[in-house]
C-alpha cells in the first residue's frame, strides 16, 4: 500500500473528515480511503482484526438459525410477543489504532427477500457520538444487542446472496455505499449459515419507497407465481393482503 496516501488519509481522518471527504480531498476512490483505515482496526482477538457490530433485539426471529446453532443465544431480548417484519439493522464500528475515532457504517437489511435495503456509508465517530448514534439508529426496535462479527457478517453478505439468486441487487448510490460499508466487515469466511426468506420462501412486504409490480415481476419470473408469499400495499389503494408497517 502507498505509505504516502496511508499517511495523508490517517492525517485527514484525525482531522475529523469522513470517508468520502478524504476521497475527494486527495482525487482517490471512497474504496482505498476505508481500505487504508480498515487496515488500522484494533485486534479484538488474537491474530484477528474484527470490528464491533450490533444487531437490533429480535433480530434472530427472522431469520432461520439451524443451521447456526452457535447463534441461538445471541438475542436474549427477543420474545414471540415481537411483530415480526423480516428487517435487520446492523452497526459496525472498526476502531484505529492511529486514531481516537472508530469508522462506523450501517445496513438494513431485508432478509426474507430484498436483501440490502439501505447502507449508510463509513464515517468518523468519537466513542460517545458513537453511543448516542447507536441509541438513534436502533430507536425503531426494542433494543440493540452486540454480536461476533462472523454473525454479522453472515447476516449482511447471506442477505445479499439471497436476494442476489432473485434478481435483486443493490443499484446506483445503495450499491456503492454498500460496498464501502462492506469493507468494514471484511470478507466472509464462506456461504452464510442461516436461512433466509420466510417458510423457505421469498416474502415481500412493501415498504414506503419500494416497487411493489416491479418486485412481484422479478420474483415470478425468478420462482414462479407459486415460489414466493407477499404482503403489500399500492398507494391509495387498500393492501392486498395485510400490510406491515415497518418504521423506514
Amino acid at each position: 500500500m502507498d505509505e504516502r496516501l496511508v499517511a495523508q488519509v490517517q492525517q485527514l481522518d484525525q482531522q475529523g473528515r469522513s470517508a468520502k471527504a478524504i476521497a475527494r480531498t486527495l482525487g482517490v476512490g471512497v474504496r482505498d480511503v476505508v481500505g487504508v483505515l480498515n487496515s488500522a482496526v484494533q485486534v479484538s482477538e488474537p491474530g484477528r482484526g474484527e470490528p464491533r457490530c450490533w444487531v437490533n433485539a429480535g433480530w434472530s426471529r427472522s431469520v432461520d438459525l439451524e443451521g447456526a446453532p452457535q447463534w441461538t443465544g445471541l438475542d436474549p431480548g427477543a420474545s414471540d410477543a415481537e411483530e415480526v417484519r423480516g428487517l435487520v439493522a446492523v452497526l459496525v464500528a472498526a476502531d484505529g489504532t492511529r486514531s481516537t475515532k472508530s469508522q462506523v457504517a450501517g445496513f438494513l437489511l431485508d432478509v426474507w427477500c430484498l436483501g440490502v435495503k439501505n447502507a449508510l456509508a463509513p464515517e468518523p465517530m468519537s466513542e460517545s457520538r458513537l453511543a448516542g448514534h447507536r441509541g438513534l439508529y436502533f430507536s425503531a426496535y426494542e433494543g440493540h444487542v452486540q454480536v461476533p462479527a462472523d454473525l454479522a457478517r453472515a447476516l449482511v453478505f447471506g442477505a445479499a446472496a439471497y436476494a442476489r439468486g432473485f434478481g435483486f441487487e443493490p443499484e446506483g448510490g445503495l450499491a456503492e455505499e454498500f460496498t464501502e460499508a462492506a469493507v468494514l466487515l471484511g470478507e466472509p469466511a464462506g456461504p452464510s449459515p442461516n436461512g433466509f426468506g420466510r417458510d423457505g420462501k421469498p416474502f415481500f412486504v412493501n415498504g414506503p419507497y419500494d416497487d411493489p409490480e416491479a418486485v412481484l415481476g422479478t420474483l415470478r419470473r425468478a420462482v414462479g407465481d407459486d415460489g414466493f408469499h407477499f404482503e403489500v400495499a399500492f398507494p391509495e389503494q387498500p393492501p392486498l393482503r395485510r400490510l406491515f408497517g415497518p418504521r423506514w
